[in-house]
């Protein structure tokens, strides 16, 4: 959004919407700027599962909330870059985890460096106290809406 947008809304729902897409399209711009071979949504994938190595395609689709097959092509240009792995689970045959290799925790940690270098631009706008509570009015909005009082 240019320096001088105004937001059409004034519902806290619609301006979040809009600094999120500004947040991403930063993070996406950036990301090419440093020639970082990741998209957004592959960026969150390779974060999820350096969290929490060894999840399957149906629960990391869970977890990002869109369907296999949309998660599936991430995961495919995840692996085609070798940023992944996908290893045949021990315990049953079936079942293919999804593992970070070497190169796709040296991309992931170029990509945090560029989001967390954002997060501070974004942080040097406002005061300490404004952020903390930010964060905590962002918290409780999202845990209302997941806990299915919407």
């Amino acid at each position: 959004m240019a320096p001088d947008q105004i937001l059409y809304c004034n519902t806290t729902g619609c301006r979040t919407a809009y600094l999120v897409k500004e947040i991403l399209r930063t993070l996406i711009r950036r990301f090419e700027e440093e020639e970082i071979e990741l998209t957004v949504e592959q960026y969150f994938i390779l974060n999820i599962l350096d969290k929490e190595d060894g999840l399957i395609l149906q629960e990391v689709a869970e977890i990002v909330d869109r369907d296999k097959s949309a998660v599936l092509r991430h995961i495919d240009g995840l692996e085609s870059n070798h940023f992944i792995t996908r290893v045949t689970d021990s315990g049953d045959k079936r079942r293919k985890l999804l593992l970070v290799t070497k190169p796709g925790l040296q991309v992931l940690e170029r990509a945090r460096a560029i989001d967390q270098k954002l997060d501070k631009e974004m942080a040097g706008q406002i005061k300490n106290m404004e952020i903390e509570a930010f964060e905590e009015a962002l918290s409780s909005m999202y845990q209302y809406l997941v806990s299915g009082n919407d």
